[in-house]
């Protein structure tokens, strides 16, 4: 016989005040949240045997234990001299996850109410072990229907099949016959390089490379026009689903967690406390920048980089080495990072207080970049030129408006992109969004303002002459 103390991960709190009392044969269990204290007689060691799939691992991976020492939270069985951890490889655990999942999704996509097409986004199916990093943002904002996702033979010719498992793990793989997925496009995405800036002075800016390592997804796999949308309009759609997130999360159990969205995310996980009984809390670190506790799990919030200035990103790069090496939520010391970040904060406040752009010439930019663009003309009117990217699509420049660039077809449709169904469409909208462009608007697939590009006249001509050139290196625009 042996005993365990249960002790909270989080607190000098035990479970019981009373130690267990664990018989040969005994199978128990250490609960999400806690570690078991081994209480042993002195110099009584024990070999912790991981069982993976029923075979035993204690030579690749097998250690001993004596008085003191912690067992993980898990499924453990006690055989003689023996105690046998039993793991369920990542990707059953996934798999297992997935099947739930597409059932619960595809029952309420199925009303006619919602009727909204549903993913992930990165690969879940190249995770073999626990990923060092999972970001969560809130939805995806394509806003396709289910029953147009289930028709386009894009999603990998479902042909009027529901989405099944194997299909929701592949993430975001919507793409054109011979052509790669949208989430194989993704380091061509604009606030992909952003994201790394954020992530710059922590080990994980090489992680975020390694798709076996990480997992980017939503609080929500529906997709909206607008997060609004679904953060109030549609809030009960929230409410029945975000809780399969947070199940991939404690399957999964990356190592670090992030959520986009600052204190937008946390209020809205706050306020779905009650009706999912989620244990949340949360405190400012400073600007839009958070610490929380997700069952019992420390998470980050900062904002999505998409549309951040240069010193909100330096801010959060600076913030970010505090979190790396903690795990417990009450060891966070604010005084210590306002201090040590005092002078990205400074920046950040002040860029706020100016105003976040400076004053720029539209006139002057519209003239240079026309000067130096590389693209066949094929309309010209007062302030506006538009160029073709290709056969069926077209790049507007304009001073009109403060100055913007706009994609849209060459023979464009008067009625707009408003209301949109066409699958090709909405692929190219995500894809522009992660771009940083804005996807509202009657006229527009998308467009992105002038002031996006740069502080001053020269950094925006140069961004969007760069940004032309990665356009075309888009399949849409081949």
């Amino acid at each position: 016989m042996i005993q365990i103390l249960l002790k909270s991960i989080n607190s000098e709190d035990n479970i019981d005040s009373d130690a267990l009392d664990i018989e040969d044969g005994d199978t128990f269990t250490i609960p999400e949240g806690f570690v078991g204290e081994l209480m042993l007689e002195e110099d009584e060691t024990i070999e912790v045997h991981p069982i993976i799939n029923g075979e035993d691992m204690f030579l690749q991976m097998g250690y001993s234990v004596e008085d003191g020492d912690e067992l993980k939270e898990g499924s453990y069985e006690l055989k003689g001299n023996v105690i046998k951890k039993f793991f369920i490889e990542m990707r059953e655990r996934l798999q297992k996850w997935a099947k739930e999942t597409v059932v619960a999704y595809h029952q309420i996509a199925s009303r006619k109410d919602v009727n909204k097409a549903y993913y992930t986004q990165s690969d879940l199916s190249l995770l073999s072990e626990e990923p060092e990093l999972m970001i969560v943002g809130i939805n995806p904002s394509s806003d396709g229907s289910y029953t147009g996702q289930c028709e386009n033979k894009n999603w990998s010719y479902l042909y009027n099949n529901n989405l099944d498992e194997n299909h929701l793990l592949k993430g975001n793989y919507c793409k054109e016959e011979g052509k790669p997925s949208s989430w194989d496009n993704h380091r061509k995405w604009g606030y992909w390089n952003r994201l790394k800036k954020c992530l710059s002075n922590t080990y994980l800016k090489d992680i975020i490379d390694n798709d076996s390592k990480i997992i980017i997804t939503n609080a929500s796999f529906f997709n909206t026009k607008k997060a609004n949308e679904i953060l109030k309009e549609k809030k009960e759609l929230l409410v029945e689903t975000i809780p399969y997130t947070l199940k991939l999360i404690k399957e999964a159990k990356p190592k670090h967690l992030i959520f986009w969205g600052g204190k937008k995310c946390f209020d809205c996980l706050e306020g779905l406390k009650k009706p999912t009984e989620i244990d949340f809390k949360f405190k400012q670190i400073c600007g839009n920048i958070y610490v929380g506790e997700l069952n019992k799990k420390l998470c980050i919030g900062i904002p999505h980089p998409t549309y951040k200035t240069k010193e909100e990103l330096d801010l959060v790069a600076s913030v970010l080495p505090y979190f790396v090496n903690v795990s417990n939520y009450d060891a966070i010391d604010i005084d210590l990072i306002k201090k040590a970040c005092a002078k990205q904060i400074k920046a950040y406040e002040e860029r706020n207080k100016n105003g976040v752009r400076h004053h720029i010439n539209e006139a002057k930019i519209a003239e240079q970049i026309n000067k130096k663009i590389n693209l066949s003309r094929y309309e010209q009117s007062g302030k506006t030129n538009r160029y073709k990217l290709n056969g069926n699509y077209g790049i507007t420049i304009t001073s009109q408006d403060k100055g913007y660039i706009g994609i849209r077809h060459i023979e464009y449709d008067k009625i707009g992109y408003e209301n949109t169904q066409n699958q090709d469409v909405l692929s190219l909208r995500e894809s522009l969004k992660n771009r940083g462009y804005n996807i509202s608007g009657k006229p527009w697939i998308a467009h992105k303002k002038f002031s996006l590009f740069g502080d001053n006249d020269d950094c925006i001509v140069k961004g969007i002459l760069d940004e032309i050139t990665e356009l075309k290196k888009l399949n849409v625009f081949q």
